[in-house]
């Protein structure tokens, strides 16, 4: 499981995972910090959105490649664009949110999910976590904020009130009835890759430690988000902690 950086003294209280980078992937996220940010805005109304394509046009390092005002509009962009990240607006665009999170995040799997709610709650940060988004700012915040959760997720870590996030990996990892007998349907290549998950591995490393192709690894993946029933690495990298909690 990635690690967490502890929180700067000038910024919000933010829970930010990722993985720790080494030798030449270090390199390589440095020249990745400086890299324009590719957005799109999936807001309403109108001019909700314009207010925040405008605002981040300001930034240098983040490029708007256009807005949706509904989900076929945001599909048809990502799948064009290919933006680092979507900035979802919960309420805007509902009230299937997290179905649309869904379907968004499997259109186009490079894209990261940012949600925009109003109410930024530990029942909707779950919420949007189990859809597969990568994080969440309440439309209460600043616009700085809405800006350093971007680059956040671009560089591949979450985006999270660090309280709300606590609460929701305590309740996600919790144990159940359901547990044992997921431990029996997982087969043993698919522990391997969910144990790895866990440690941050990514899939390219995967299938180097167990000699298979990385198209074998994503396979074993979405059998593991089917019988998981989740959408995202996230909470099958929560699954694998908890397991080895539970056998130390």
């Amino acid at each position: 499981m990635d690690p967490v950086d502890p929180p700067a003294t000038d910024k919000p209280d933010r829970l930010r995972l990722r993985r720790v980078p080494s030798g030449a992937d270090a390199g390589r996220v440095a020249a990745a910090d400086v890299a324009t940010r590719t957005v799109v805005v999936a807001a309403r109304p109108a001019l909700f959105a314009e207010l925040i394509s405008m605002k981040l046009a300001d930034e240098p390092d983040v490029r708007v490649a256009g807005l949706a005002r509904d989900e076929e509009e945001a599909r048809a962009l990502i799948l064009r664009e290919r933006p680092a990240v979507l900035v979802f607006d919960y309420e805007g665009l509902g009230p299937s949110s997290e179905l649309a999170i869904r379907r968004l995040r499997r259109a186009s799997r490079g894209t990261r999910i940012l949600v925009l709610a109003t109410r930024s709650s530990i029942e909707t940060l779950e919420r949007v976590l189990r859809a597969g988004a990568a994080g969440l700012v309440g439309k209460q915040q600043p616009f700085a904020t809405l800006v350093r959760a971007i680059r956040a997720v671009a560089s591949g870590e979450l985006w999270a009130n660090r309280v709300a996030a606590a609460h929701v990996i305590e309740h996600l990892s919790a144990p159940s009835p359901a547990v044992s007998s997921l431990d029996e349907r997982l087969t043993r290549r698919e522990w391997q890759i969910v144990e790895a998950v866990g440690q941050g591995v990514r899939n390219r490393e995967i299938a180097r430690r167990l000699k298979i192709s990385e198209k074998t690894v994503k396979s074993h993946l979405n059998n593991i988000f089917r019988k998981l029933r989740v959408d995202n690495r996230f909470a099958v990298g929560l699954y694998s902690l908890e397991r080895a909690k539970r056998k130390a």
